[in-house]
Formats: structure tokens, sequence, C-alpha cells
């Protein structure tokens, strides 16, 4: 088995990065309070965060990875 060597915490290389973005862009400036946050998060979960937006996120670990290497550990566009 291959054992990829990476920066420990790497957002580049954790999906659930993205998804939160996803999800902050669906509920930004939505919410007054509390329960409307809690609303919205719900809403834009099921709506914003698909079987699509997942399986892309999965599909984009190999860039991902190649673009770390590149960037030699350091940040990169993702």
């Amino acid at each position: 088995m291959d054992i990829l060597q990476w920066p420990a915490q790497s957002a580049d290389l954790n999906p659930i990065e993205s998804v939160w973005r996803e999800l902050e862009m669906e509920i930004w400036g939505r919410a007054s309070d509390i329960e409307d946050l809690q609303k919205y998060i719900q809403t834009a979960w099921r709506m914003a965060i698909t079987e699509e937006v997942l399986d892309r996120l999965v599909d984009s670990m190999p860039a991902r990875l190649q673009a770390v290497i590149d960037a030699g550990g350091e940040p990169t566009a993702y």
C-alpha cells in the first residue's frame, strides 16, 4: 500500500472545507437569529450539497494532491 505524505490539517486536501464553503455561500447574510441559522443550514445542506457536488470533490483529489506537490506543501488555489 502506498502511503501519501502531506501537510497535517491541509485544507487543500480536506474536501469538507469545500463543503463548508458551499454552505457558507448559501446562507451568508440570511439568518437574523440562531433559529433562522439552523433552518438555513439544514435547507442549504439538502439543496446545495448534492451527490454531484460530493462526487466533484472526490474526483478533484488527484488534482488537489498534485497542486500541493507542485506548491511544495504551501497553500494552493483549492
